[in-house]
Formats: structure tokens, sequence, C-alpha cells
């Protein structure tokens, strides 16, 4: 937190940070304990999220004439989140196979990043190997869990909606205590 705001401010950032922390994580604790509802109702969370999203890339690629640049991708992206977003919500009662290998590749693309910064500061050796080496172990980890979903979605995803659960609650910790 910044030191130079006055004492207000930070209390108004301190409770922002504290209320988005308690959000976090009762979704978690929701997606935990109610894996099989979340479970049920998840063509309409993943597709009025891709929807969202996908809006959202759009109007900031409009926005910021991204599409001026040859190497964009922005508008792309949104394209492509507004027609997953279309698909599951036209094939909601169907979507667990999509579902599942959407979830699985960019769990996997996550992953792959991971390990790719976990390794550039392990070769590089900025002083944090251990905190590099976790990132990669859970990283690893993360790609073999993804690997199971995209083998079989429909039998895995209530399995990664508790995983989900555990990571959102992990996330509100760390947004709790400005982590991250």
């Amino acid at each position: 937190m910044q030191r130079h705001l006055p004492h207000h401010h930070r209390k108004l950032i301190l409770r922002t940070r504290l209320f988005g922390a308690g959000v976090i994580f009762a979704a978690g604790v929701i997606c935990f304990f109610l894996a099989d509802v979340i479970r049920a109702g998840l063509p309409y969370i993943l597709g009025g999220m891709l929807l969202i999203l996908g809006a959202d890339f759009l109007w900031e690629a409009l926005r910021d004439k991204s599409f001026d640049h040859e190497d964009t991708d922005e508008i792309s992206n949104a394209i492509i989140f507004l027609i997953l977003a279309v698909v599951v919500f036209l094939r909601r009662h169907e979507t667990d196979n999509l579902i599942g290998a959407v979830w699985g590749v960019l769990a996997l693309f996550l992953a792959a990043r991971n390990i790719s910064h976990s390794l550039y500061g392990l070769i590089h050796r900025d002083g944090r190997g251990a905190g590099h080496l976790m990132h990669m172990i859970q990283a690893l980890i993360s790609t073999g869990i993804s690997i199971t979903l995209l083998m079989d979605p429909p039998h895995h995803l209530s399995f990664h909606v508790y995983i989900l659960g555990l990571e959102l609650i992990d996330l509100s910790i760390k947004v709790g205590f400005n982590e991250i």
C-alpha cells in the first residue's frame, strides 16, 4: 500500500481489498462445497463470463484502436470469446466436452507460462530459486490435472470445480494479505 495516501484513502483501499477477498473466498467455498450445483450451472456461468470478457476485450480493442497495429490479437481474442459464449449458450445441455476442453487448454496455457517464467528465474538466478521451483512444481501438477480434464471432460468437471474452489480460497487469502 502506498504510504503517501491520506489515512482515509488507505482505509478505503484496505476495506475494498478485504471485501474483494471476502467475495473471492465465498465463491471458493461455494465451488468447493456445492461443486455439483455449480457444475450443473457451469454452461450459464461460463457462457456469461465468456460473453462479458469477449465484449470487454472488443470494447477495449476498439477504444484503443488496437486494430491499427498489424501484430495485434485483441480483436481476434474478443471474437473467439464471443463465439465460444454463443456456442455454450446454444448447446448448454451438451457442452461438457467443450467446457472441459476449453478449461483444460486455458489451464495448459497458464501452466506453460508459469513453467517458462520459472525456468527463466532458475536459469538467471534472480535469488528466488526455491520460489521458482515451487511454481514449477505447481505448474507441472496443474499440467497433469489439465491433461486429465482433456482426456475425459464430463467425468472430471466436478473435480475441477472443487480444485477451482480451493484455488479461489487461496487467492482470497493472497488478496486479503496483499500478496498479489
